[in-house]
């Protein structure tokens, strides 16, 4: 097993590894941090550079993208050079490339002693967008996550800068989201009053680059969640008292953010969370995505259902899904994600909610602790922001439960879980004074409503987008497939849960008349 080890002597940077030209001979950027010992970083503020810009989608990605002097063939060139596994000696490097220094840890995690830290292969993380290991520190025994995004080290970076350069500006706007939520007050008092499970971030270096955002970077040092103190992950949410555990958890979330409720009488902690995250949360939404997208959904089943043609020809939509959903999906975005739009967001205001935005199962964490209720954990915040409950609970249920939990009322029953504990702590935490009156403002046919229609919206980005990425069919069964395609939803790995929400999209759409 490779792992990268350090000692208490300075270690000079590893021979051979230089900075690429971007990010050496590129724009200055301006740096902010955050740091503490604590669950919240408030020695340090985030910075001007991270909070001169909105977080709202609606304004951050329309207009002309941002310009490169670098040519297609260049980035062709630092696409295929970077789209590799980068060693972990490279990961647990600070944004300039040298190596984290014990002392780095040892202040930033309020420990007494550290005098070295391992990083063993297995335990690094790879994403499209990300790089990650768990940091064993020693003598005491301690470990933490290192998460570091370098732009100009990611092939898919250079990617989407030659074909979705305002993705860039997305996603480096979306770490500066999760270091104002994790550093927030408003995500301290969740925490402490409802008992949600956040990771602590010990520290966080931010360096967007709005000129040029190939050259962002942005590091996280945070709590690790980690199997030796008990917690584990699953490929898909299967087992009932997981599933209905995590719902409770987003209703106590949903409902304590929830408008009138007891949170927002605090002005201070209402700004700063209002300031902090994305007017209009969540990754599905079309304003995130490529333009024009909702008229590309025929288009795009016609070519992506041929990858399941054994599973789905025989279904009666196989020939028109794409064109039916296609017929409603502008509007079905709209509606799914209303405070992207002025009108809808003063028409869905009392429904207005802070979501988590991309629930999917790589985002939970579980653990069982001797007398306790099952304890959940959530982690990755990028794309949290205000939006509707009922859509966070859509895509959850749509991408991080296997669809042999859905089927035979299985879907209803964790609906119903979720309103039901919805209800109750809506009264909890001061947005209705009794369950009654809480149904009166929020009944179950309106989640419902809002429910499908959100299904509705993710199956058009499923279709017109992340079908692209449907290229490991993997079940349950197989645990080596499973740790394989940890990190992907349910319809880009099971071919029974795609199966499952494309006739249920087709049956939102029959009894819509559609």
């Amino acid at each position: 097993m490779r792992s990268f080890a350090i000692a208490l002597c300075a270690v000079p940077a590893a021979a051979g590894f230089a900075l690429p030209l971007a990010r050496r001979a590129g724009a200055p950027v301006s740096g902010s941090s955050f740091g503490g010992s604590h669950h919240f970083a408030t020695s340090i503020g985030v910075g001007d550079a991270a909070k001169s810009t909105s977080n709202d989608p609606a304004g951050d990605f329309s207009g002309d993208p941002p310009k490169t002097a670098v040519g297609d063939k260049v980035i062709d060139v630092l696409e295929d050079t970077y789209s590799y596994h980068e060693p972990v000696d490279s990961i647990v490097r600070d944004l300039e490339g040298n190596p984290l220094s014990v002392e780095y840890f040892a202040e930033t995690m309020g420990l007494d002693n550290v005098e070295s830290y391992t990083c063993p292969e297995s335990d690094a993380f790879r994403g499209f967008m990300s790089n990650a290991c768990r940091v064993h520190l020693q003598p005491g025994g301690e470990t933490a996550f290192y998460k570091r995004i370098v732009f100009s080290h990611l092939g898919h970076a250079w990617e989407k800068m030659k074909t979705a350069p305002f993705k860039l500006v997305r996603d480096s706007k979306s770490y500066q989201v999760v270091a104002a939520f994790l550093k927030s007050k408003a995500c301290q008092q969740l925490v402490e009053k409802t008992g949600v499970h956040i990771p602590r971030c010990y520290d966080a270096k931010l360096e967007p680059n709005p000129d040029n955002p190939i050259d962002s970077a942005y590091s996280f040092l945070l709590e690790d969640m980690a199997p030796s103190d008990g917690w584990y992950q699953e490929w898909l949410l299967h087992d009932v008292d997981e599933c209905k555990a995590t719902l409770t958890v987003f209703a106590k979330m949903h409902a304590y953010f929830w408008h009138g409720s007891s949170f927002w009488e605090d002005a201070e902690a209402a700004k700063e969370l209002e300031e902090g995250v994305w007017k209009s949360g969540s990754y599905v939404q079309p304003k995130a995505q490529n333009k024009g997208q909702c008229q590309m959904v025929a288009e795009e089943w016609a070519k992506k259902k041929m990858k399941f043609e054994k599973d789905l020809s025989h279904f009666d939509y196989w020939d028109n899904l794409g064109e039916r959903l296609e017929s409603v999906a502008e509007e079905c975005g709209r509606l799914a994600h209303p405070f992207a739009d002025k009108t809808l967001a003063e028409s869905n205001k009392q429904y207005r909610t802070f979501t988590h935005g991309d629930p999917k199962s790589a985002n939970l964490f579980f653990r069982h602790l001797e007398g306790q209720d099952l304890e959940i954990g959530m982690i990755d915040y990028q794309w949290s922001g205000f939006g509707l409950a009922a859509s966070d609970i859509a895509h959850f249920i749509t991408s991080a439960v296997h669809s042999d939990r859905l089927v035979d009322g299985g879907e209803e029953a964790l609906q119903r879980h979720y309103f039901d504990e919805l209800q109750n702590y809506l009264v909890e935490f001061g947005a209705f004074g009794t369950v009654e009156e809480a149904r009166a403002g929020y009944s179950y046919d309106t989640f419902i409503d809002q429910y499908e229609t959100a299904v509705l919206d993710l199956c058009r980005l499923i279709i017109a987008y992340t079908w692209d990425r449907f290229e490991d069919p993997v079940e349950r069964e197989d645990k080596e497939g499973c740790a394989r395609t940890m990190n992907k939803t349910s319809y880009n790995k099971s071919i029974r849960s795609a199966v499952w929400l494309m006739s249920r999209c087709d049956e939102i759409l029959r009894s819509r008349g559609v």
